[in-house]
Order: structure tokens, then sequence, then C-alpha cells
């Protein structure tokens, strides 16, 4: 969602038979850059300078015939796709609106999902989705893609089996929209399970992120609230208790074990309020924190639309410029792992990507120039055991390269994606 948030039973069966059988950070920056000093003076680590850039150029220079209007972006290597070598996945929406109804009479009603070979950029498939897919990642443990649809009404979850071309849609239960509001947008996997941003939401009150628990036998995609958007959380900055009040949800993402703050948390980032918020203690009592953003603009709400971590020092950041139309390929050798990149769309004016300082939520921008830039996605190049952390699978939302290869947990074989956990262990006001 933008950051101002508005603007036959038979066939079903022989669907589910086919799918079950088928089986920074304060940054750190290139070399020859100022050093200066961060966290209260206790390290002094590298920041960004105010006008560096990345090297690269076009990965994909225009959406394919019929699509337009490119926004998450992941990648997945599996067997029967590009002989088996990384694709990335881009998201194209079509002008849908965000409750899946046509943008204008007569209009598609169907997403354009598209990988390219990651390194010549040639177009190796294309999927169909119904709907306007806002949340695309990718769950390389299991060989799939996975979508959300629709992030302010009508949403609905996708499973996407890419070397098969087949996609299993699931019907949430509970329904995340209250008096007509509310919908699902980013998808982040960390330790095996699924995650997705509440986006839209009616009030305050409603959760901001869910754990999904996959129903194969029912198509069914059950959540459970992680934590809600009037939770408290602590003021990283200001070393304070806070009361959230969160009203745009949208990017998600998982912080892997490189970051030097917040590593292995849940990301989530509300863009109409300028915010991060990292979840951490999944499994039990819920713990928050709130970072507040700035950028190059005094006064400026950043409304952060992509997000993306270098988990080594060596790598390829994809970003999709959604209004250009263009998605480019960067070279970020020189930035060393725990980088955090971040994307701005035109929204508030200023459109840019940039580098966020985690310890005290500025951001640079880089010299590079673009229209609105949406997801971003980073791939790490030969990294070493000691770059890799817990990442997820990517998206504008999620930004890396690999899945999160953790245990799968369900109930009795029905279920994959979540643990059963009661809304008890969510974090509550």
């Amino acid at each position: 969602m933008t950051w101002s948030r508005k603007a036959s039973s038979a066939g079903r069966a022989a669907l589910v038979v086919m799918l079950l059988a088928s089986s920074a950070a304060l940054l750190f920056l290139p070399a020859g850059h100022a050093n200066g000093s961060a966290n209260s003076g206790a390290q002094s680590l590298a920041t960004a300078a105010p006008h560096a850039s990345l090297s690269g150029g076009t990965f994909v220079a225009a959406p394919p015939n019929g699509a337009k209007g490119p926004d998450d972006i992941t990648s997945l290597a599996v067997d029967g796709v590009d002989h088996g070598r990384l694709v990335v996945w881009i998201a194209y929406q079509n002008g849908i609106n965000p409750d899946g109804t046509p943008g204008k009479a007569g209009g598609p009603t169907q997403s354009t999902v598209v990988g390219y070979d990651a390194s010549s950029g040639a177009l190796v498939r294309s999927l169909n989705l119904t709907g306007k897919v806002d949340g695309l990642s990718s769950f390389p443990a299991r060989g799939l893609l996975l979508a959300t649809v629709n992030e302010d009404a009508n949403s609905a979850f996708d499973v996407i089996y890419p070397a098969l071309g087949a996609v299993a849609t699931y019907a949430y239960n509970p329904s995340p929209q209250v008096s007509g509001n509310g919908g699902t947008d980013s998808i982040a996997i960390h330790n095996g399970q699924i995650y997705v941003a509440h986006s839209n939401p009616n009030d305050t009150s409603q959760p901001t992120d869910y754990l999904v628990t996959l129903r194969t036998a029912t198509l069914t995609a059950q959540l459970t609230p992680v934590f809600y958007d009037n939770s408290n959380a602590t003021d990283v900055l200001a070393h304070t208790t806070v009361k959230l009040g969160l009203t745009d949800p949208d990017p998600n993402s998982v912080m892997p074990g490189v970051s030097p703050r917040f590593a292995g948390s849940l990301v989530t980032i509300s863009q109409a309020d300028g915010k991060i918020i990292f979840a951490s203690h999944l499994s039990g009592t819920v713990q928050l924190q709130e970072l507040n953003l700035s950028d190059n603009v005094s006064g400026n709400v950043p409304p952060i639309d992509g997000f993306a971590v270098a988990t080594c020092g060596a790598g390829t950041l994809y970003a999709v410029d959604a209004s250009a139309g263009i998605t480019y390929a960067f070279d970020t050798s020189g930035w060393p792992a725990g980088t955090v990149f971040v994307g701005e769309p035109k929204d508030n004016g200023n459109p840019l990507i940039g580098t966020l300082n985690l310890f005290t939520g500025q951001i640079t921008p880089l010299a590079n120039h673009f229209v609105s830039p949406k997801g971003l996605l980073f791939v790490p190049h030969h990294c070493g055991d000691d770059d890799h952390g817990d990442h997820d699978g990517g998206g504008h939302d999620g930004g890396h390269g690999g899945g999160d290869g953790g245990h799968d947990h369900g109930n009795h074989g029905d279920g994959w994606g979540g643990s059963e956990r009661g809304s008890q262990a969510a974090a509550r006001p």
C-alpha cells in the first residue's frame, strides 16, 4: 500500500490433490569514505558519504507485453525453471485497484509475475495471478513463491509452484478485513515460518503482522496475530516506552545475523508513520523496538517502500523503479555486510534509494536518480560462512536473496508455514 494508504468443487479437489502430490546498520560504506562516531561514541564506524553512488545498469528495461507497474521483487532457483539457475521474480500490478477491482472499466483483474534469469535478465517464465499482487517472496526450502493480493480489501494468499506453472489460492481465516478495510501485503520467512503484514487497518487496535499457517486440505491460511498497531514498544532513540499507534504497516522483512543491530528481528515498516518496528522473541513474549526515520529533507516523514540488507560484502542490489517501469542491477562490492538499503517512492516528492543508519534512523540518499523506487532485493556473491545470517525470501519488503531453511511446523501434517500459537502470546498494549 502507498504511504497515504488509500487511494467448482471438483476442480478445487483436483487442485488440492495435485498440490499435495507435488513434492548499517550504522552504515559501513566503501573504502575511502570518512569515518564517523556513533552509538553514543562507543563505536566508531564508517558513515555514508552524501553523494556516494552504486555502479550498475538496467536489468529489465521495460515490462513484458501487456504488463505494467512493477512493484515487488524476490529471487528463487528451482529445478524445472531456467535449468535450476537463480531467477529474479518481479510482480507487475497492471493498474489493478488495491481491492482487486479493475483500475478502469474493462481493465485487467490479474497481475503478472515474471521470472528473469538473474545473470542475463532474459525472461524465462510468466504467470498470471488474480488480483493486485503486493507481497511477493520466495520459500527456497520448499521451492515455492508466495504472494499476497489486494492489500486494502478482498485479500488472499497465493502459493506459486513455478516449475509447474500452478497457483493455489488460500482464503484467510479469520479475514483481515474489518468494516470494509484491511488486507495483507509483504511476506517474510523466519525460521521456516511465514509472516505477513496487515495493511490498511481499520483502526490502531488491529494486528500489525500475522503468523500464517497454510492448510492444504482446505486451502485456508490461518492467521495468528503477532503484535498490534497499538502495542507498547521501546523507542530506541528516546529510550522511552511508547504506544505505537501504527496507521500504515506495509513492508516487512527479517534482519540477518550480520546486522550490527536488531539481528534476527522481524522488521515491519509503517510507511505513513515513518518508522520501523523490530519484533523479537516471536515464539514467546514478543518484544518490540521502534526506530523513527529521517532523511535529507528536514521534517519529512520517509515513506519507505523498499528494504534490503547486504548479507555479505559483495552482491547485487536489484531495484525496481516502478513509475519508470525499469529494474536496475547494482554492484555492491565494497559495501560491507550489514549495510541497509532503503527506497522512498515519489509519494512525498523525494524519490530516492539510500542507506539507513540503524543507530540514528537517518537515511542518506545515494547519488543515483530514480522516478519512484519500490522493491529492493539483495543477492549475495559467493559469501563466506561468516557472512551469512538468518534472512527471508526477498521482496520489496524483504529484500534478501536467499531463504531461511528452518524447520516447518504444522498440525498433524495438514498445515505448514506456521506453528500453532495462541493469540495470548501476541504483544498487546
